[in-house]
């Protein structure tokens, strides 16, 4: 059988060798395929496969500019702002909250990794939700989002400095404005039922004055609110927001800068005191584990705390409703004051 087996090769050895070599081959392109599909692609569950541990998909050191209030100079008023998008899919709150400190909690990175994506949409609080336009199945998520009390906002991806990747479709420093416009276009129309936009990355598109005047004029003609995230300190989001009276915010704390359960608690902790001091403060946050265990266990005390978790839009209402009133007292005063 031995010699017999000898001769065999013998007389196929150069077929036996080409099949021993794409056999070889065939399996070194398998592991490479492998390791794409599970790191690179979307999974079976329509999530981006390796983003689902403490890396999340294209995400943005937030250290840099960590504790940033949320002041913006020259608001609108009140009485200037129509009845727009931002309202129309405002999600509504009680009157009562008024007299008690106002935390609103928005989640950026959303829709990319379906399971953490329904734990955050479950927690029991009126969370902000922002979404990657980039995500599958966007409609059922968000409206399932919003049946739930969440209100939506898009998380529009733009440059960073540095080379983390933002995802496609991001809006870009460098490009012609019609690429801009068209991206812009592409992440405004993946799902509806949004009050607003935050910057998803963009530490180098939010220094971008050209660039931010292209997206906040479509933004104000759909009217539109805009949270400035503040992944550059020299971010000029929303204080282009404010000169084109376009309803903004800034947001105050980022929760999860390190994905561990007692440090963001200890940035919720930060977030109330804030709270109590100045009547409100924004925080965001991101679809961590960590993260949701966090709020889990945190927003079941603020009851006793005299504190509430309200919707974006909310403080926004809040914010020009105070401008508004102190506007008509210096009118009121100086009508006062011309009488004598």
């Amino acid at each position: 059988m031995h010699g017999a087996g000898l001769i065999f090769f013998r007389v196929y050895k150069k077929e036996i060798l080409s099949l021993a070599y794409l056999f070889f081959v065939g399996s070194a392109f398998g592991a490479i395929w492998i390791f794409y599909d599970n790191h690179g692609k979307h999974d079976n569950h329509g999530t981006l496969a390796g983003t689902a541990g403490k890396d999340l998909a294209f995400e943005e050191n937030h250290q840099i500019v960590e504790m940033v209030i949320a002041e913006t100079a020259n608001p609108v008023a009140a009485g200037d702002i129509r009845e727009e998008a931002w309202q129309t899919y405002a999600v509504r709150v009680e009157a009562i909250v008024q007299n008690h400190p106002q935390i609103s909690i928005v989640i950026d990175d959303l829709g990319v990794v379906k399971g953490r994506t329904h734990e955050v949409i479950k927690l029991d609080a009126p969370l902000t939700l922002s979404f990657l336009p980039y995500a599958p199945d966007l409609q059922n998520i968000t409206q399932f989002a919003r049946v739930s009390g969440h209100e939506l906002m898009v998380h529009l991806p733009m440059e960073p400095k540095g080379n983390k990747d933002p995802g496609p479709h991001a809006l870009l420093t460098g490009v012609a404005d019609e690429k801009i416009l068209q991206d812009l276009a592409f992440n405004l129309s993946q799902f509806d039922g949004y009050v607003g936009i935050n910057n998803h990355m963009g530490s180098a598109f939010t220094e971008y004055s050209r660039g931010l005047d292209l997206i906040l004029d479509e933004v104000q003609n759909r009217g539109l609110l805009v949270l400035d995230s503040r992944t550059s300190q020299y971010s000029l989001l929303a204080k282009m927001a404010t000169e084109r009276d376009i309803p903004n915010l800034t947001r105050d704390v980022f929760l999860d800068n390190e994905q561990d359960v007692d440090y963001i608690l200890g940035q919720l902790d930060k977030l109330e005191k804030m709270a109590l001091r100045r009547g409100s403060a924004i925080a965001i946050g991101h679809p961590y584990g960590e993260t949701i265990e966090a709020l889990s266990r945190w927003l079941p005390t603020l009851k006793q705390k005299g504190i509430v978790v309200v919707p974006l839009s909310h403080l926004i209402k809040s914010k020009y409703h105070k401008i508004q009133v102190a506007q008509e007292r210096r009118q009121s005063g100086g009508q006062a004051s011309s009488v004598h």
